[in-house]
């Protein structure tokens, strides 16, 4: 028996020799769901393996060509992926293919193709593994032929139906904190997709989907209008990109085409994905809300329209990416434009180039008739993986665009992508400042979330609260019309305080004249945040921050709550640990307790708890 469990065996030394310091600090609980998982993985490897020790062929040709097939459509395909690109994903990700990565992964299909073509000789690199751990396996089929022959069917048989309906009705922890080795995880993807397929269930959790908008208050029109554009770029980390000149920060493209630019503060998103902090900052909730609530909240679109504003939503961004499109088709747009109507979009990452949302936002400006507001969203997105460069812009060096290289030399990288952005983006406000109705327009530029270069170990976004995931970048630069004195006043009160968000939400609310009928909005006690227009109050809030939220559902959900610079987080099956980013500003050394982390905690517990219960 041990004999068929080498797979299981080998899949545990190789999860060992990857993620010792995580498994060892493993609570008991989660100990008991990493024996179960493996005993659900001997189960699945165990069960097919014996079948084929006792129809192992010796002469007969039908017998060959069947342990032929069972080697290439089971044994090989889950031998590369399981073991070979499990090691390969952690080490760019710090965490295993599980069960939605893989539903993922199959749902985008052609994506899924292009992400590993873009992982080059690394594929071959897999395929390599995975054929000698095939080897490896019809080894042991041979060598348990002769002693299995007089043995039952009955334990093989049971073994592989109990393991499989663990993998089928989810009895297989490959989420939270992925108790469970490396092939069980990505046997668990690859079962729960397929019923998925099976049962048509498991999809629309959370997810976007079509909204259906609860309808608005009368919303008066205030006597003064301005123009409104809300920019928010893909992956930009707050030190990539200066929110304001200073001693210690100069952008090479910004401090010219905007040197009179406002920072938002330490702008923080609540939120480490795409999805997540896009809905928030389109709706002002926060990322506890639930499918439904997320898809019935409006959107600032709808509030514009309703006052008269002519509104518009373009972007570099692939809408297609997971039915992102879905949730702006009731939006209240009278402009819709992205990557599939840009053009030029051969990465579904990357998304068109951002010159062309660039060039088309100000077409869609040059066209809104004088005197008429607008309300646009341009939404770019060539700073996300695998970055996009100019081969005549790339000062930091050295630098390389694989995730396999040193990490200082991706992070150059990125570095150039990013300033290949700032480029684009100061010429489109160079133009855009050239328009007649410049001074009567104020532009509020952030990024969606930041991003990590193994700080704590992983790679890219989405996997954590921690600073380099969430700090972005954030600024305002407005016409004299638009931000009169007083309002820029306010607005330079902000620059030490930590600002979220919802707060931008309520900032635009403010420039768009109707904060003050927040309140008759829908669902009014959850839009929570502060106008960075008004003058802030003396008090930290308690934020709430997550990974996970109606539209989104990760592999490892991070849930957190933080007010100033503290922090709490945990995962659904962790425990809460407090970090300082004032005292400890890696944020390495989390605590169980700290001062002033209760609260947190017990908010954390109030609002996330039915997450995870």
């Amino acid at each position: 028996m041990l004999l068929f469990a080498t797979p299981t065996l080998l899949a545990i030394a190789m999860d060992v020799a990857l993620r010792w310091p995580s498994l060892r600090v493993f609570p008991p609980r989660e100990w008991l769901n990493y024996f179960g998982s493996s005993l659900a993985s001997a189960g699945f490897w165990g069960g097919p393996l014996w079948l084929a020790s006792r129809a192992w062929p010796g002469r007969r040709w039908p017998a060959r060509a069947a342990i032929g097939l069972f080697a290439a459509l089971f044994v090989l395909p889950l031998a590369t992926f399981a073991f070979a690109g499990q090691a390969l994903y952690y080490r760019v990700f710090h965490y295993y293919m599980g069960r939605d990565t893989v539903r993922l992964g199959i749902k985008l299909r052609g994506t899924f193709v292009a992400w590993l073509a873009s992982w080059g000789a690394s594929v071959a690199l897999m395929l390599a593994v995975g054929l000698v751990a095939t080897a490896i396996v019809l080894a042991v089929v041979r060598r348990g032929s002769r002693s299995i022959r007089p043995a039952g069917l009955y334990l093989p048989v049971s073994g592989f139906a109990v393991a499989s309906t663990c993998f089928w009705l989810d009895f297989v922890e490959s989420r939270s904190l992925q108790a469970a080795p490396p092939d069980t995880c990505f046997i668990h993807g690859v079962m729960h997709a397929a019923r998925d397929a099976v049962t048509g269930k498991g999809w629309v959790k959370r997810g976007i989907s079509q909204r259906e908008p609860d309808p608005l208050p009368p919303l008066a029109a205030p006597a003064h209008r301005p123009r409104v554009l809300l920019v928010v770029t893909e992956s930009v980390r707050a030190d990539a990109m200066c929110s304001s000149p200073s001693l210690g920060c100069k952008a090479r493209f910004l401090d010219e085409a905007a040197p009179d630019r406002l920072p938002l503060g330490r702008l923080t998103t609540q939120s480490s994905g795409t999805f997540s902090a896009c809905v928030m900052l389109w709706t002002g909730l926060a990322p506890d809300a639930d499918f439904r609530t997320m898809h019935h909240a409006p959107v600032l679109w709808e509030v514009a329209r309703a006052l008269g504003y002519r509104t518009a939503y373009i972007g570099s961004q692939n809408l297609r990416y997971d039915d992102f499109g879905a949730f702006l088709e009731r939006a209240g747009l009278d402009v819709e434009a992205s990557a599939m109507d840009l053009g030029n979009a051969p990465d579904p990452h990357i998304g068109a180039p951002d010159e062309n949302a660039t060039a088309r936002l100000l077409d869609f400006v040059r066209g809104v008739p004088a005197g008429t507001p607008y309300f646009a969203v341009l939404h770019l997105s060539n700073t996300h993986w695998p970055y996009r460069v100019d081969p005549d812009l790339q000062p930091f060096a050295p630098h390389d665009d694989s995730p396999m290289a040193p990490t200082g030399e991706l992070h150059n990288h990125y570095r150039n992508s990013v300033l290949m952005q700032e480029r684009t983006v100061s010429r489109m406000l160079r133009a855009l400042r050239a328009t007649p109705g410049w001074q009567d327009t104020a532009v509020v530029f952030l990024s969606d979330h930041g991003e990590q270069f193994r700080e704590h170990g992983g790679l890219y976004h989405l996997t954590s609260l921690f600073e380099e995931q969430v700090r972005v970048p954030g600024f305002l630069l407005a016409g004299e019309r638009a931000l009169d004195a007083a309002l820029r006043g306010a607005l330079e009160q902000w620059q030490k305080r930590r600002t979220y968000s919802q707060d931008v939400h309520a900032t635009l609310l403010d420039l768009l004249g109707v904060l003050d009928r927040r309140g008759a909005m829908p669902y009014a006690d959850r839009l929570t945040g502060r106008s960075l227009l008004r003058l802030p109050p003396g008090d930290e809030p308690l934020v709430l921050m997550s990974t996970a939220s109606g539209v989104w559902e990760p592999d490892d959900a991070k849930f957190g709550v933080m007010r100033g610079d503290l922090l709490a987080v945990r995962s659904g099956a962790g425990p809460w640990l407090c970090y300082d980013a004032r005292l400890d500003p890696a944020e390495h050394m989390g605590r169980s307790a700290m001062p002033g982390c209760g609260p947190l905690v017990d908010l954390g517990n109030e609002r996330f708890g039915p997450l995870w219960r």
